[in-house]
């Protein structure tokens, strides 16, 4: 396993995360080393299994929440491992989450997971870009960590669901889905196809899929697909008709109008780090 630190400062830090698919640790019960509770932002499909809670299919849709020294188990999903972005939340951010009516109670996190919406996800990795460069701006980068984390940790203050067999067999049934979506994320499923793959009836699975993940099937395999393809735009040196193809989309106008759509820029501008910084900044 291997962290590299982006930014670090009394309120908020900011890593990256990789581990290889041969690292011992997918073997191993892991254990939360931060002092600080933390806000993860996978880039990859990891199964994660909380000692507390039930197995949950980690994807670029959800944030993943841990506490200090929370144990938890990690199954591969990916054939190239797990990579992450992680944002540690030191006491004074802690406290003035927990004024606002987080899901941050007594300066622990009381979920597991949220989903995390577009524009929140967008500005992580425009945000880690930054960090990269050569001279981050510190007043921006805390000032949109702050917002960031509030997005994301403040718009699941709800209560939580009653653990009863139907919940439990719902939660099973939509992760079933998310494995078959987020294994081929380029393929064109129907609502038809999965519902059988799955053994339930269309109706059920739209409807169970929506409540446990606060996202459609449709919109749960798009997203997926852009925020795949956003992680992957800075390293496609302009063959952007291949990634289009490669995740899914029907054309390069498709994939570029898509992403247009949901995040508000062109693919280009986000390979840009002038325009980076620009739109951190807005």
């Amino acid at each position: 396993m291997a962290e590299r630190m982006l930014y670090d400062s009394e309120l908020v830090s900011v890593a990256e995360f990789r581990c290889s698919p041969q690292d011992g640790a997918w073997d191993a019960v892991n254990v939360i080393r931060s002092p600080s509770p933390l806000v993860v932002f996978p880039h990859r499909s990891v199964g994660i299994r909380p000692a507390d809670g039930r197995p949950v299919l980690a994807t670029p849709n959800l944030a993943m929440l841990y506490n200090p020294a929370q144990p938890y188990e990690r199954e591969l999903r990916d054939p190239r491992g797990d990579e992450c972005i992680f944002v540690a939340l030191h006491a004074p951010a802690i406290r003035a989450l927990e004024g606002e009516g987080s899901i941050v109670r007594d300066g622990r996190m009381t979920q597991t997971h949220t989903p995390t919406d577009r524009v929140s996800y967008l500005r992580v990795q425009l945000l880690a870009r930054h960090l990269r460069g050569d001279d981050p701006d510190p007043l921006l980068v805390e000032d949109l960590l702050l917002r960031l984390v509030r997005a994301v940790v403040g718009r699941s203050a709800q209560p939580a669901p009653r653990r009863t067999a139907t919940w439990a067999e719902h939660h099973r049934l939509a992760e079933s889905a998310k494995e078959l979506i987020s294994a081929a994320p380029e393929a064109a499923f129907g609502l038809h196809e999965l519902a059988t793959r799955l053994g339930v009836s269309p109706f059920h699975l739209a409807r169970v899929f929506r409540r446990q993940t606060g996202f459609s099937l449709h919109q749960y395999r798009t997203q997926l697909r852009l925020r795949l393809a956003l992680h992957r735009l800075p390293d496609s040196r302009g063959e952007l008709t291949s990634l289009a193809f490669d995740l899914g989309f029907a054309s390069h106008s498709h994939f570029t109008d898509t992403f247009r759509r949901e995040f508000g820029v062109a693919p280009s501008a986000v390979r840009d780090a002038a325009t980076v910084r620009q739109l951190l900044a807005a």
